[in-house]
């Protein structure tokens, strides 16, 4: 963490980071203007924060603005009420402005007041300043020079906010939560990425996939064995037996579909944002996750043909067929490839005939 300091204020600034919103990928800078509060209590898992966002106009005196908090009542435990807003790809930080608003963490309403709300403390502020990730609007090397202007044009300019963090309920750490719990946050992170994919919020479809992903794997080896048995580091015990009829565990089976299908549904997304790499990786995890999810080695073609690996692309789509025979989508797409093969071996004859001539 870089310490800046001036005539007028001690200012704190720390590492960027990336962050995402249905338009995008941002890079994401919190600094500090004001003293830290102490104490190590801070929003985790579950936490409903009271928050107000600001918009920063720097030509005025904004510390009015800080003070008013102190009229507004604490969030409690017993209000449960959190502030729903439609995601827009207007929209950066998907909350309205200059009014108090509660949302849950871990709930996805937008990554980077969540990201930017991890460490606050109750009744501090902070400014957090967002800008365009450029490795984001990077174009082939043929494109660059076509469209320097055109990107330069549309590209969103950075914006400067104030964050604050009023008051939160407690929340939990990963690692402090019982199984079943974890296992409900993951599949509500995985219906919210459906309906965000739903509604063409692809980067906010693939960070809530992402998140079920990361807490699934905590639950590995913590899954019913096929007798009903939880089995937890290879024992078995009377504490685990009763646990396994009183609450809901998932099987092994349950938690290999589940982590299948999350794969599966991230390597979509990531044909969709055009990362064929990272979909052709998602998808193989998918398939040997669950060899008999279709929808997994179809994608799995996509991206190697994506990727021109034509022979894995054949084998991928000849799965398809082999699992659900008389498949069109799999049956154009092979043609697809043999058009591609052929179309590629047809231009690497005419450079080699170059070469050699």
């Amino acid at each position: 963490m870089a310490t800046e300091n001036n005539t007028e204020e001690h200012v704190t600034s720390e590492s960027p980071w990336i962050s995402v919103s249905p338009g995008g990928l941002w890079e994401v800078h919190r600094r500090w203007k004001w003293e830290r509060k102490r104490g190590d209590n801070t929003p985790l898992l579950g936490s409903i924060c009271k928050i107000r966002v600001r918009l920063i106009n720097h030509t005025e005196d904004n510390s009015q603005s800080e003070s008013s908090s102190e009229t507004e009542s604490a969030v409690s435990d017993s209000d449960v009420q959190v502030t729903e807003f439609p995601r827009s790809q207007d929209s950066v930080l998907q909350v309205p402005l200059d009014r108090w608003i509660q949302l849950r963490m871990g709930e996805g309403q937008c990554d980077i007041i969540e990201s930017c709300l991890e460490g606050m403390r109750a009744a501090e502020t902070c400014e957090i300043t967002v800008r365009p990730y450029q490795r984001h609007f990077n174009m082939t090397p043929s494109d660059n020079h076509a469209a320097q202007k055109t990107e330069e044009e549309t590209q969103p300019k950075s914006e400067c906010f104030s964050l604050q963090l009023h008051s939160f309920t407690a929340g939990k750490e990963s690692w402090q939560m019982p199984p079943t719990e974890k296992w409900t946050w993951v599949l509500s992170h995985k219906q919210r990425g459906s309906q965000r994919f739903g509604k063409g919020d692809i980067w906010g479809a693939t960070h809530s996939y992402c998140c079920a992903v990361k807490l699934l794997i905590t639950l590995k080896g913590q899954n019913r064995g096929k007798d009903g048995v939880p089995e937890v580091d290879g024992g078995r015990t009377r504490e685990r037996e009763t646990e396994a009829k009183n609450t809901h565990i998932q099987t092994e089976e349950e938690y290999n579909t589940i982590k299948a299908e999350l794969h599966s549904n991230l390597s979509l997304c990531q044909l969709r944002l055009g990362q064929p790499v990272k979909a052709k990786d998602s998808s193989c995890k998918a398939t040997t996750l669950d060899p008999v999810n279709v929808k997994a080695w179809y994608r799995l073609g996509q991206a190697c043909l994506q990727l021109e690996d034509f022979s894995e692309a054949r084998q991928a789509f000849g799965k398809v067929l082999e699992l659900q025979p008389g498949s069109t989508s799999a049956q154009n797409a092979l043609k697809q490839v043999h058009a591609k093969a052929k179309e590629f071996d047809c231009k690497l004859g005419q450079r080699l005939s170059k070469m050699f001539t």
